[in-house]
């Protein structure tokens, strides 16, 4: 029984030292991130009644929806109630995502490679930059990227116990996460074909079931909310922001999807963020070089060469062969098709890089526990050398370079070029630490960095300090009558931290680009009625060399508010009166 404990202790001791790393990186400082005011708003929206949770509204009066299907807000929103309305909470479901996906991708690789390519995929995942500024935001990203390793999990799960079940489930999981963060989420799916088809046991019959099985699974999940959800009349649910015609297929399949794919960024975006095949090795833009790329550099020039070893040698047997064969197969079609899309793509987001973490993580461990476990000492010495070369690429490329760094990456590839000359089989391990130390110093350097500044992707900023915020809030209690809307507001971005202070019913003019929501005859009956007396109108809203694409309401508005910014507290030209007639005079 004493062995059996030491054995356990063994194995998983290691994977659960490595993610309570990892969960110490995601969680420092984790209550000082920021905030993102437009997921936050429907959060608190979705909270306050059973409609506003199913539609995913964006604000308390269920007038507007936000733009996804809100499959990762019902997570947010069953963390509020049960810890209470705060940024940590809102989180919680995102940074335990990022967690939770480290031991899920150690067990994905242990399963095709062996325990040390696992360890090695756990650990570069634990300590990916990018994967922990993810973690930190309130969107959905970690929580797909979970979504989208479980998937795979369960189709080597298939391949192993040959059963057919696990491969239908693995379909679900994908519609699940496709419900999460749409498109995003199936960046992978090619990926996950190639890797149910190569791993697929049994007659041509069964497995033909098995994947039909699980394409039925992907779309009966993936497609069951927005089918359910649409056969309600737009009177009865909010309007989806972001679609053209209020129907929520618009919104995925349009908004979310096609125009994604061909939507142009600006010249300014352009010139920070230029897309192209150096993308992640730039210094620039994003810094992507810290969060990702140096990582990449120790994918590719580790993982071509441990991926050629994991299919040719002969030293297993068969069915584990065919097994690490498929693996390879698997993780490099991930890495890259998404790596390839996303560094293409013109209007990229640096939480889009979830989407491919777990390939680049992966292809790291693979890489050092093949070349590292290799019998003959030429790979050994090949890694050895690769490793060193990285960590060196990475040194120069940092900036700055601690001491720390230099000293570790100085250590690990001492360490790996004495071991890569030594024999022994049993050194195997040794040489794979070595050179994951080396390659990993920079990375490792990077997350201790962006964890300690608490950065995140969050998204939307707020345009109201919470002072301005508070103070608006304050103005419109002591000045609501019985007025049925807080406000009235010309885009989301005004109104989202509003409602994430208040919780009360906002009167949308717009959804996005200016698309009008209602006309001009509805808000002014809604004025004369004493349902709205305040607006969020903005400065330059409806400006002369604008006024061709205001939106009509937003006009009626202009021409029938008066400033009372100042009597507020906040900037001129922020909170109109709404009344009869245009005046530029102050006060209520």
């Amino acid at each position: 029984m004493r062995g059996r404990a030491v054995a356990v202790a063994g194995t998983f001791g290691p994977v659960a030292l490595i993610t309570v790393v990892g969960a110490a990186l995601r969680l420092w400082s984790f209550d000082r991130v920021g905030a993102n005011p437009f997921y936050d708003a429907a959060v608190r929206s979705m909270s306050l009644s059973w409609h506003n949770f199913f539609f995913g509204a964006f604000e308390p009066g269920g007038q507007v929806s936000v733009d996804k299907a809100p499959a990762d807000l019902w997570l947010q929103v069953a963390s509020v109630k049960l810890f209470g309305f705060t940024d940590v909470a809102m989180r919680l479901p995102e940074v335990a995502g990022g967690i939770v996906a480290i031991p899920l991708l150690y067990d994905l690789v242990r399963r095709l490679f062996g325990p040390l390519a696992g360890m090695g995929a756990a650990a570069t995942l634990a300590v990916l930059p990018a994967a922990i500024v993810t973690a930190h935001s309130d969107t959905m990203d970690s929580v797909m990227m979970a979504l989208d390793v479980l998937a795979a999990w369960l189709v080597v799960l298939a391949a192993q116990r040959r059963r057919a079940w696990p491969v239908v489930a693995a379909g679900a999981v994908v519609g699940l996460a496709f419900n999460v963060k749409l498109f995003e989420a199936l960046i992978f799916l090619p990926a996950l074909m190639v890797l149910a088809v190569l791993t697929g046991a049994g007659p041509m019959r069964r497995r033909a079931l098995a994947l039909g099985g699980s394409v039925a699974a992907l779309l009966m999940v993936g497609l069951g909310w927005i089918a359910v959800a649409s056969l309600t009349a737009l009177g009865q649910r909010p309007w989806p922001i972001g679609s053209s015609d209020g129907s929520i297929w618009n919104v995925v399949f349009a908004y979310d999807g096609i125009d994604r794919v061909r939507a142009r960024a600006s010249a300014a975006a352009l010139a920070l963020d230029p897309p192209g095949v150096l993308r992640f090795f730039s210094r620039g833009g994003h810094g992507y070089l810290l969060t990702i790329g140096t990582t990449l550099m120790a994918a590719l020039a580790i993982g071509g060469a441990a991926l050629a070893v994991a299919v040719v040698e002969r030293r297993h047997r068969r069915g584990r062969r065919s097994l690490q064969v498929a693996g390879a197969a698997f993780f490099g079609t991930w890495l890259v098709t998404g790596v390839g899309l996303l560094s293409h793509m013109q209007r990229m987001q640096p939480r889009y890089l979830d989407a491919v973490a777990p390939a680049v993580a992966a292809v790291v461990g693979i890489g050092i526990g093949a070349l590292a476990g290799a019998p003959r000492r030429l790979p050994r010495t090949a890694l050895a050398a690769s490793a060193a070369g990285v960590a060196v690429t990475g040194i120069l490329l940092a900036h700055p370079p601690t001491w720390l760094m230099v000293l570790a990456v100085a250590a690990a590839a001492g360490g790996g070029l004495a071991v890569a000359v030594v024999s022994d089989r049993g050194r195997s391990a040794v040489l794979a630490v070595c050179a994951l130390l080396a390659v990993l110093a920079v990375p490792a350097a990077g997350a201790v960095t962006v964890a300690g500044q608490h950065r995140s992707d969050a998204g939307l900023p707020s345009r109201m300090t919470a002072g301005e915020v508070a103070r608006l809030s304050a103005f419109l209690v002591r000045h609501q009558g019985g007025a049925r809307f807080e406000v009235a507001s010309s885009t989301v971005v005004r109104a989202a931290p509003l409602i994430v202070h208040d919780g009360r019913p906002i009167l949308m003019l717009t959804s996005l680009a200016g698309r009008p929501l209602l006309s001009a005859g509805k808000l002014a009956g809604l004025v004369s009625g004493g349902q709205v007396r305040y607006a969020l109108l903005g400065r330059g809203a409806c400006a002369t060399s604008a006024a061709r694409t205001c939106a009509p309401a937003v006009k009626w508005a202009m021409s029938h508010a008066r400033d009372v910014s100042p009597s507020a507290g906040l900037p001129p030209e922020t909170l109109y009166a709404l009344g009869t007639a245009t005046a530029r005079t102050t006060g209520v």
